[in-house]
């Protein structure tokens, strides 16, 4: 029942809408997020902010939550005493950064294979 509630999720995430997001409009928007978090922009925060920093928490909290049921191609195995959002993004836009060819792909997706890439599952 977890691992299908967890698909669905990740699915519901990741389908089409009318604010579809992808990787090119998440890198700047997570890296204007880092500057927020780092206490570098005392700015007030944008949509992008926003944006970047609950696609990064549901990611993870899914992951953490359920993510011993999800299926394989989509678990990552991250420490068990938890990383923070603000190293979750850290995560993303290094990601991002070192894999442009993806950019094109939805903003949920791409932080997913972050996550996974960050932290592959040995079982």
């Amino acid at each position: 029942m977890k691992a299908w509630i967890g698909a669905v999720a990740l699915a519901g995430m990741a389908s089409g809408n009318a604010m579809a997001v992808d990787g090119n409009q998440l890198l700047g928007w997570c890296k204007a997020a880092l500057r927020t978090t780092d206490g570098m922009d005392k700015g007030t925060p944008t949509f992008g902010t926003g944006y970047c920093m609950a696609t990064v928490s549901s990611v993870m909290d899914i992951v953490y939550g359920i993510g011993d049921e999800l299926p394989q191609k989509y678990r990552a195995c991250p420490p068990s005493v938890g990383i923070s959002y603000a190293q979750g993004i850290r995560i993303v836009v290094k990601y991002l950064e070192d894999n442009p060819k993806t950019l094109q792909l939805e903003s949920t997706v791409l932080t997913m294979a972050a996550l996974r890439a960050a932290y592959p599952c040995t079982k």
